[in-house]
């Protein structure tokens, strides 16, 4: 940790790719680290393997919750879509450089650089279009490594991502990776990377089975990153008056998990009105809940919004705490 990684083009199996041998390096190193119990918990990967759960609006007020402890807090967005420059307002500005820094870092070898602080305490790297090249320099390192026979280098393709975010993991009190849902490569850097993965979930077929997708990578991840723990589902988009109804989906999404990992008892209501005029204002709903001049109905609507996250932030504070406590256990 805290050392730059560098990578160098060359020409393995006829392709352009990164050379891994920092990349060995620097997984070798956190492996070690984590074997004498001296590597703290503070990476939370936000995914599911289906879009459309929330996971863009969730990371990003999440993120500023956290802040608001006085946390020191990275959003790393690994999406092409780039929304968090909506939900953060920072469109057209120079905080959003559609990817390029994260590009950069994990091609070029260049250090992970957040383009700016997007909101007091909260730095981002965002995600957008530069992506791509990243996406397509996995799937040449993942072919690659299938054809070695050394099980180092098979695994190693995966950690790219947690070289790169080791490199600046000490400035930070909580870095959060907000991953692409149908991306499998990009989902397996970002769960390497972690140590505690979220997963927002609605009630539908669809989001539930993008549930059990993750807990199948998250099983092929923690061959790297032993650490690895299932933080929790946040059931999201939820008619916060129907409890029963709230009910019968926490039994459900805990019968899919089978006792992996909790169904946290903060939720996220589900207000159309609040969410598209946060993302049309690029406002989070902490910020738009203190507006005087919004219209009351809307006002009160986003204030209930904004109590959700403060809440989740607090639920997920506590959660990582049983973790480490249960791992100071374990070790005793």
């Amino acid at each position: 940790m805290g050392q730059e990684v560098m990578s160098v083009r060359l020409d393995p199996a006829g392709l352009d790719v990164v050379d891994l041998s920092e990349v060995k390096a620097a997984l070798r190193r956190r492996a070690q680290l984590m074997r004498e119990g001296l590597f703290p918990r503070k990476v939370l990967v936000v995914v599911n393997g289906k879009g459309g759960v929330g996971k863009s609006s969730l990371s990003t007020a999440l993120a500023a919750a956290l802040a608001k402890t006085r946390a020191r807090v990275l959003l790393i967005e690994m999406d092409e879509q780039g929304n968090h420059s909506e939900d953060l307002g920072t469109n057209g500005t120079e905080l959003a450089d559609d990817g390029m820094a994260q590009a950069a870092a994990i091609l070029d070898g260049k250090p992970l650089t957040p383009t700016g602080e997007a909101r007091p305490g909260l730095y981002v790297v965002p995600g957008g279009s530069a992506l791509e090249d990243v996406v397509e320099e996995l799937y040449c390192q993942r072919r690659i490594a299938a054809h070695s026979d050394d099980p180092e280098d098979q695994l190693a393709w995966m950690g790219l991502y947690a070289a790169a975010i080791d490199a600046v993991r000490d400035d930070y009190d909580v870095i959060i990776l907000d991953v692409a849902p149908g991306c499998e490569p990009l989902q397996l850097q970002a769960l390497v990377a972690g140590e505690m993965v979220l997963i927002p979930s609605k009630s539908d077929p669809s989001s539930r089975k993008g549930l059990r997708t993750v807990a199948r990578r998250f099983a092929q991840a923690r061959a790297l990153t032993p650490v690895l723990r299932l933080l929790g589902v946040v059931v999201f988009a939820t008619n916060s008056s129907a409890t029963k109804v709230q009910a019968n989906i926490k039994d459900q999404l805990a019968d899919d998990l089978n006792g992996a990992a909790p169904v946290l008892e903060q939720t996220i209501r589900h207000v159309e009105s609040a969410a598209v005029a946060c993302r049309t204002q690029g406002r989070l709903p902490q910020e738009m809940a203190t507006d005087p001049n919004l219209d009351p109905a809307l006002r009160r609507s986003v204030k209930a919004l904004a109590g959700d996250y403060r809440s989740l932030a607090m639920e997920v504070l506590q959660t990582k705490a049983q973790l480490d406590y249960a791992d100071e256990e374990e070790a005793a």
